[in-house]
């Protein structure tokens, strides 16, 4: 009979219990699928920024864009887009690979007349109009322009903030417009698919998002700005409190 050695045994089990965390890591790595970072270009609700004044190192052409508070969504600021001359504009640029970026916001129409303009631009010149997404708030409802004329979207009530997700895909020169009480009401919404751009792409991949004033009658606000890569909703349970912007590189390289 053979003697019971209880070190040969604690050595063995030791073995057997290598050999299975072995086995399990390899099958978690296989079965696993892989993930690719979604990069954040922004994140803000303009709290680090001057009131009276524009956002911080974003390239702005004119005057009519500046920090206010009030009215205002969340925290204490929001960017103010007023009154101002044709083809002002204030740009955040977009340094990426991915022709899919989305861009989502907190916005306030005030009164029933036309107001901003909103573009994603494929040109190194962010004075372009042509060759992105081109969305213009108007009385009650927000429209597009499709290079010969404006078309609706969307109904779109004044003097209340709403809350909109605009998915731009460069590839196809066309966009999304998904629009809600709120993120996640906007996050449900099936959305108005298949817009078309002003014209087609300039080029394959997005470089600026814009805010354009052109014959404006109405100022418009906008609160908590997301800008990120690709169509899937970026899970804000992951990204920081602090609602500040997260591109200054990418900003100082232009």
């Amino acid at each position: 009979m053979q003697k019971f050695d209880p070190i040969q045994v604690g050595i063995q089990t030791i073995k057997v219990v290598r050999i299975v965390l072995v086995v399990s890591l390899v099958l978690c790595f296989y079965f696993s699928p892989v993930v690719i970072a979604q990069e954040l270009f922004l994140n803000t609700g303009f709290e680090k920024d001057t009131i009276g004044k524009p956002p911080n190192d974003w390239e702005v052409v004119g005057k009519g864009f500046e920090i206010t508070r009030d009215p205002v969504k969340t925290d204490k600021n929001a960017l103010a887009i007023l009154l101002g001359a044709n083809d002002e504009r204030i740009n955040f640029p977009i340094e990426t690979e991915n022709p899919i970026i989305t861009v989502e916001f907190w916005v306030y129409i005030e009164g029933g007349g036309r107001s901003f303009n909103f573009k994603v631009i494929t040109s190194d010149n962010h004075a372009q109009n042509a060759g992105g997404p081109y969305v213009n708030w108007d009385a009650n409802g927000v429209r597009l322009f499709d290079g010969g004329a404006w078309q609706p979207i969307d109904e779109f009530k004044t003097d209340e903030w709403r809350y909109v997700r605009i998915v731009t895909d460069v590839s196809k020169s066309e966009f999304i417009f998904y629009s809600g009480n709120d993120r996640p009401h906007a996050l449900k919404d099936k959305g108005k698919k298949n817009l078309p751009f002003r014209n087609a792409a300039i080029g394959p991949v997005p470089l600026w998002v814009s805010f354009h004033v052109y014959s404006i009658t109405a100022p418009g606000y906008v609160d908590d700005l997301l800008i990120y890569e690709g169509d899937e909703p970026i899970n804000l349970a992951v990204v920081p409190n602090e609602k500040l912007t997260t591109a200054w590189g990418y900003i100082k390289k232009r």
